[in-house]
This record gives C-alpha cells, sequence and structure tokens, in this order.
C-alpha cells in the first residue's frame, strides 16, 4: 500500500536590486523553520503560477512585483510532503518591503548565497540563477 502524501505547486520569486538578490528566513515555528528561501507560496485552484507568485509576494512583504523569465523546477519530499516548486525571475514594481510571513530578510550577491542554508526545494533555483547570469553575462561579450 503505497502513501498518498499532499502534493504542493508552489512558486518562488527570484527579486533582483542593484545585482543583489532578496532572501528572506522561514519564521522558527513554521515548516522549515530557520532556513532561508525566494519568497512566494502556493497556487490556488484556478490561478496561473505567474498570478499566484505576484499574490503570494504582496501578502507576504506588501509588495507590487511583475514575473519574469521561468529560472527552474525542483521537486521535493519534505516527508509529511511532496513540494513542486516554480522558480520565476521577478521585478520589483513598487512598494515597501514588510516581513509578514519571514523572520529576516537580506540583500546577497549571487557568490554570497553559498553562505546561507536554504530550503531543499530553492537550490535547482540558484543553480538554475548562476547559468541564467552566466549566459546572459556570455551574451554581453
Amino acid at each position: 500500500m503505497t502513501e498518498h502524501k499532499p502534493h504542493l505547486v508552489v512558486v518562488a520569486g527570484v527579486i533582483e536590486k542593484d545585482g543583489c538578490y532578496f532572501i528572506a528566513q522561514r519564521l522558527e515555528n513554521a515548516s522549515q523553520g530557520g532556513l532561508w528561501e525566494f519568497p512566494g507560496g502556493k497556487v490556488e485552484l484556478g490561478e496561473t503560477p505567474m498570478q499566484a507568485l505576484e499574490r503570494e509576494l504582496s501578502e507576504e512583504l506588501s509588495i507590487v512585483t511583475k514575473t519574469g523569465i521561468w529560472l527552474a523546477d525542483s521537486v521535493c519530499d519534505y516527508g509529511d510532503k511532496v513540494v513542486e516548486l516554480k522558480g520565476y525571475l521577478s521585478q520589483w514594481q513598487q512598494g515597501e518591503i514588510q516581513l509578514n510571513s519571514h523572520q529576516q530578510m537580506a540583500w546577497v550577491a549571487l557568490a554570497q548565497l553559498d553562505n546561507y542554508r536554504f530550503c531543499a526545494a530553492d537550490y535547482p533555483i540558484i543553480t538554475a540563477l548562476h547559468d541564467h547570469i552566466a549566459l546572459v553575462n556570455t551574451a554581453k561579450l
């Protein structure tokens, strides 16, 4: 008999500003508490991933964003649930960041992301971000 775990589709926004990327630390009492992530949340019924990301970033950070290109998907089994994470570049449009669902935030250079402990599902997005930036830089040559 196979165990059926909840399968959640979740979106994450990689927000860039002045060459740094926004990351947020999950609340200690939350699932994956204390780990860092690119903010986002669950895709609700009837939403596209892009609509969900813009809604979630508004709810979690009180900012308006525009979803850009897709970076990567990852699937992680956290034991009690399976999370399918879709990572997108996101452009900050307006608003001042307020942490409504996180305990800390940081703006981090690409090379410094390795200094933080992320949720497992975020690591493929970091790899894709490195690949994307390398591709953009190569195209500029």
